[in-house]
């Protein structure tokens, strides 16, 4: 699959997987921590300025990557995008709806698939990845609606297509297939993805045959679901990294190091990333029965984030509930917008998109690819759903992210030196502070500042 040479006749891909198969490397061969937001219905709701708008703030925040979809998840065939353009002709998976000419002051030739080539082109001249999902789940194992790709040959064909389409940007994205459905939900769903994600190379590359010849090294996929895509994928040639998602039903997934730390211990691992976790403001447990429902705020954005990352993660995905669907006032659309306050470009500096990038810039901070999962560092972590210590180890250097501000307790014996320097990163604002070195001893009690309470979130950082 992925080669130390990221280019294939003359396709560049996106990104590459290191050496030791956990983490990603730019195409300038420097470390990538995936920095991504979910973005889902930017294709569909959001006009060409509101589009700059919205990438504008997430390249200053140092996102890198936005996920968003084609064929938007539930209103496809009953909402047109902003400029009144469907994606398919008469909801035809193998006819989608082009026009010839791209010109946006001319309505008869900017069709829907000219303005996601806009927004993708964009966000690539911002230095955003676009994360480009075909087409929810929905449309290939449906809970909810008349199943739309029900054959591998549609698969195939509407892969194809897409591929074909964005070619010239195939540098500047991640495919990502699913949305939310488990591919087995439906028979022959895993068979239909796996037929998507040869048509999607085919088109990129410039040919056409469902025999199983795809170049899969032109291109970058993953899978997206809420358990991890290794369930069903791990040992496929198409797919290059994996994804799952900790979700929003409730507050201390422990989804979140548990889903990380199986995939890191996998056979002939992938990097693995945590693509949905708990978004911010939205209702604990899907509730919308309550007017006003407890929600996920921005300590919940941070918990999942360093559980995860810590737990061997290649990134992490933040989500925000108004921005993920683009929610405006003016214009509701129900079936999206259930147990929503406040507008999309309101939410855009939530507390929580901001500290993520304090996370990211924390990780490259030190050196990238040596880090690994190492809970054997703590000398004490007892049972807490909250305050779970998620520890970290690498070259010359251990963090611990500590949510709930209790005291840890480490094996610094086992660096064996006999003094190390350590620090306290604020995951709330990205500062250093406390700085100064110890004795090495065999087990180092460590009481960060504040008082013990959830919230009161902290990083020790151990160099040595």
């Amino acid at each position: 699959m992925f080669q130390a040479c990221i280019l294939c006749a003359g396709y560049a891909q996106p990104l590459a997987v290191s050496k030791n198969g956990r983490f990603l490397t730019a195409q300038g061969g420097e470390p990538f921590f995936w920095l991504g937001d979910t973005g889902w219905e930017l294709f569909h709701r959001l006009d060409r300025e509101e589009a700059l708008c919205y990438l504008e703030n997430r390249a200053e925040k140092g996102f890198n990557l936005v996920q968003a979809v084609a064929l938007h998840e539930l209103e496809a065939f009953e909402s047109p995008n902003v400029y009144g353009d469907f994606p398919l002709k008469g909801r035809d998976i193998l006819i989608p709806d082009t026009t010839a000419g791209s010109d946006p002051g001319d309505p008869e030739q900017y069709d829907y698939w000219d303005h996601v080539e806009f927004i993708i082109r964009e966000a690539a001249g911002l230095g955003i990845i676009t994360g480009l999902l075909p087409c929810w789940g929905e449309y290939v194992t449906p809970r909810f609606r008349d199943r739309t790709i029900g054959t591998v040959e549609q698969g195939y064909a509407f892969g194809w297509f897409v591929g074909k389409r964005f070619s010239a940007w195939n540098d500047h994205i991640v495919w990502i297939l699913g949305g939310d459905r488990l591919p087995d939900e439906r028979p022959y769903g895993v068979e239909i993805w796996r037929a998507m994600a040869e048509g999607i190379t085919d088109g990129v590359t410039g040919r056409y045959g469902h025999d199983g010849k795809a170049r899969y090294e032109s291109t970058f996929m993953t899978y997206h679901c809420y358990p991890s895509s290794a369930r069903w994928f791990h040992s496929d040639p198409w797919i290059d990294m994996h994804t799952w998602g900790s979700y929003h039903e409730k507050k201390d997934n422990e989804r979140a190091f548990f889903e990380a730390q199986d995939d890191w211990d996998l056979p002939d691992p992938k990097p693995t990333l945590n693509s949905e976790p708990p978004y911010e403001l939205h209702p604990v447990n899907y509730n919308h029965s309550d007017p006003d429902p407890e929600r996920f705020d921005d300590f919940d954005v941070r918990q999942q984030a360093y559980w995860s990352v810590f737990a061997g993660t290649c990134g992490h995905t933040y989500g925000c509930h108004p921005v993920w669907q683009m929610y405006r006032k003016e214009n509701p659309h129900p079936p999206l917008t259930l147990y929503t306050t406040g507008e999309w470009h309101e939410a855009l500096d939530e507390p929580g998109a901001v500290q993520v990038g304090y996370l990211k810039k924390l990780i490259l901070s030190r050196d990238f690819n040596s880090r690994r999962p190492d809970q054997s560092i703590l000398a004490e972590n007892t049972h807490d759903p909250a305050g779970h210590l998620q520890a970290c180890s690498g070259k010359d250097f251990w963090m611990v992210y500590i949510p709930t501000g209790k005291e840890v307790k480490l094996y610094l014996g086992r660096t064996g030196k006999e003094r190390v320097a350590f620090s306290w990163f604020d995951p709330r604002n990205g500062t250093f502070s406390g700085s100064r070195e110890v004795a090495a001893e065999e087990v180092t009690s460590f009481d960060p500042p504040g008082e013990p309470a959830r919230g009161n979130d902290w990083v020790l950082v151990v160099d040595f």
